[in-house]
């Protein structure tokens, strides 16, 4: 990869034991200094199981975007780092280059400097507190490229977070993908079952799945206008939403439509596919009676409220199946 000026950035195949100064140096930049508002140009907040493993493939491949090196950053809505980017970065820590071979088998993203840097980044501020500024400091290394975090776990963010992200960062941007209420909440308990050896037996448990529409973690993500209506609240025209339905029938002008609100070049190709869905599941089984009771009961009003809201392919979530 080559740098601002023509000299060869190093990759993961280098000494991974540069100094962050030294990297910054290679990448044309000053100490502190970047090309862009600094921090993330946009957020995609969700909706979680609406796409948005599609758009960080779509994005992390694009010329135009610099991405993290991991998709869901989590800062904001759990202790950081934890889960899978506190594995991820612990993995990269203890043998940068096996983990740079198991990211390209997954399709990802080749690790240079920058995303070196990242990581480096992410392990210095284990155990610290929320910090804007730390959090803006995990995108430095971005330059003239345009960087977000997709993290559909915002979602379930509060207004004072929401507020304090829209006044530290006035130029950045949200991105909401937007699913059938009654598709998503279904998509994300057949994810919660999975790996579970008995997960497929349980599937149409109707005490189980009743807990499970309880969950405050999935009353939080299971109203989209609720959602919207808070991050539209603060972001103003900033925010905007896109449809799966949307992605599913048209991907390509789909996916040009977000690239344009983000400010990128949609002609440019991403390095996949418009379509290309890594998540690709069988069609799911039908739903039991009352499980679909128990639906109609939960989000019919908000499926009917929904089509008022967002028009477009909302118009038709009323009168699907439950």
């Amino acid at each position: 990869m080559i740098a601002p000026g023509g000299a060869r950035l190093p990759t993961i195949m280098d000494s991974p034991s540069r100094s962050l100064g030294a990297l910054k140096s290679l990448l044309g930049l000053a100490p502190g200094e970047v090309r862009r508002g600094d921090g993330p140009d946009f957020l995609c907040v969700g909706l979680q199981k609406a796409g948005t493993q599609w758009l960080y493939d779509q994005l992390q491949l694009h010329p135009d975007f610099w991405m993290p090196p991991f998709k869901e950053l989590h800062y904001f809505d759990r202790a950081f780092p934890t889960g899978r980017i506190a594995q991820a970065t612990e993995r990269f820590l203890a043998d940068p280059k096996r983990y740079a071979r198991s990211r390209l088998r997954r399709g990802l993203k080749p690790l240079d400097a920058r995303e070196q840097a990242f990581f480096h980044r992410v392990a210095a501020l284990a155990g610290k507190p929320k910090d804007l500024d730390a959090y803006a400091d995990l995108f430095a290394d971005k330059g003239d490229q345009i960087a977000g975090d997709v993290t559909p776990g915002y979602s379930t963010l509060g207004d004072p977070v929401i507020r304090r992200l829209a006044r530290r960062f006035p130029s950045a941007k949200v991105v909401l993908l937007l699913r059938d209420p009654v598709e998503r909440v279904w998509s994300a308990w057949r994810m919660a079952l999975e790996g579970q050896e008995d997960g497929a037996e349980h599937e149409q448990d109707l005490a189980a799945f009743t807990a499970f529409l309880d969950r405050p973690a999935v009353i939080h993500r299971s109203y989209p206008t609720r959602i919207a209506a808070k991050w539209r609240k603060r972001f103003g025209d900033r925010f905007r939403y896109f449809f799966l339905d949307d992605v599913a029938s048209n991907p390509e002008a789909t996916r040009a439509e977000i690239l344009s609100f983000l400010g990128a070049a949609a002609e440019k190709p991403s390095g996949v596919e418009p379509d290309f869905n890594r998540k690709a599941k069988p069609t799911p089984p039908h739903r039991s009676e009352p499980i679909q009771a128990l639906m109609q009961e939960k989000f019919a009003e908000e499926r009917a409220l929904c089509a008022r809201v967002f028009g477009g392919p909302a118009r038709d979530w009323p009168a699907s199946s439950y």
